[in-house]
């Protein structure tokens, strides 16, 4: 009786097997794996400089090298600049090349005003980082990679003064700051184009009409001197950015920026615009949206995009720990993320 009770059991396993396979292999007949040749993912840093916190960056490149993005772009600041010193600039744009390169993903950069602040600084990103304004087409998603810091070089030679003057009164006491000149000015909050680079972005536009999505980069939220009236006035309604905005008039597109050091999300036109917030750069003072470490994970597969913030806090490894955190001089003392506790 056992060996006739140890033959069925023995054949029903067999079965259930040979079942599970069968079932199995009809599974992966039915529904194979497809590659959606239009699937482009792509990442976005904010800020890191402006007062850069220590090893917050740093969480973020390690992040993006175990992600991998087709590529990474940024809305600028990548260094401090804010200096004549070509000795110095080269030794920042060498220490953000550095950690940059570390995810081995491609980098596309947008200039932003701590890169370039003077006549000096805007010289040596053009000799030794690239253009200040240009465009990419890849699987029929434009980029428009733009510049906010355009001035006439008068006035940008005006400008740099005027600002050396506000962060020197900020460094020796930041309640001061709202007084000063700098703080006042509209070009701090939104920049300028100049009419060249605004008829350069709109040749590009009308040459790539057949794009399925644009994303348009900017340091400075441009967008405010039509949203905020105040600004506009101070321009004398200069039209700063509608001409791009007409331009795109029946395209499906986003627009991003930084520089406030804040998130904020609006609808306008119809259309996202996004206002990102740090990562790594200190938390200023703003009128709107949140502080937030983070990198923005775009995906676009046909006509629809998907857009998800990861914060940097919220990232561990394999070990279940924040990126980097774990190594020197880290171990012992972590970034700062929180508002509240870099504050203090």
């Amino acid at each position: 009786m056992l060996k006739v009770t140890s033959f069925k059991v023995i054949k029903t396993v067999i079965l259930f097997s040979l079942l599970l396979n069968n079932t199995w292999a009809a599974a992966k007949e039915a529904s194979p794996i497809k590659v959606d040749d239009s699937l482009v993912r792509f990442a976005v840093i904010a800020d890191l400089t402006g007062g850069e916190r220590s090893g917050v960056f740093d969480v973020a490149v390690e992040g993006l090298a175990a992600m991998q993005p087709d590529f990474i772009l940024s809305i600028g600041d990548l260094i401090e600049g804010s200096t004549e010193d070509i000795v110095q600039l080269n030794k920042e744009w060498e220490n953000f090349e550095r950690r940059i390169k570390k995810t081995g993903v491609p980098f596309y950069p947008v200039v932003g005003n701590h890169d370039i602040s003077n006549l000096v600084q805007r010289n040596w990103w053009e000799e030794t980082v690239g253009p200040r304004y240009y465009h990419f087409r890849h699987k029929d998603i434009l980029f428009l990679m733009m510049d906010t810091e355009d001035y006439p070089e008068d006035r940008f030679a005006e400008l740099a003064d005027i600002r050396a003057e506000g962060i020197r009164v900020y460094k020796n006491d930041p309640k001061d700051f709202p007084e000063t000149e700098y703080a006042n000015l509209p070009e701090r909050k939104i920049g300028e184009f100049s009419d060249q680079q605004i008829r350069y972005f709109e040749k590009v536009i009308e040459q790539n009409r057949d794009v399925r999505w644009t994303f348009i980069l900017m340091h400075k939220p441009a967008w405010w001197a039509s949203t905020r009236p105040e600004l506009n006035e101070e321009l004398n309604h200069k039209q700063h950015l509608l001409p791009i905005e007409n331009a795109l008039k029946g395209q499906s597109y986003t627009m991003l920026c930084g520089h406030v050091h804040t998130y904020d999300h609006t609808k306008r036109l119809g259309q996202d615009y996004i206002q990102l917030g740090t990562t790594g750069g200190a938390f200023t003072p703003a009128d709107n949206g949140e502080y937030m470490d983070h990198i923005l994970w775009v995906s676009i597969k046909g006509k629809q995009v998907q857009y998800l913030n990861l914060t940097l806090q919220g990232m561990r490894n394999i070990k279940g720990q924040i990126p980097f955190t774990d190594k020197q001089p880290f171990a012992d003392k972590k970034p700062c993320f929180a508002q509240q506790q870099c504050s203090k």
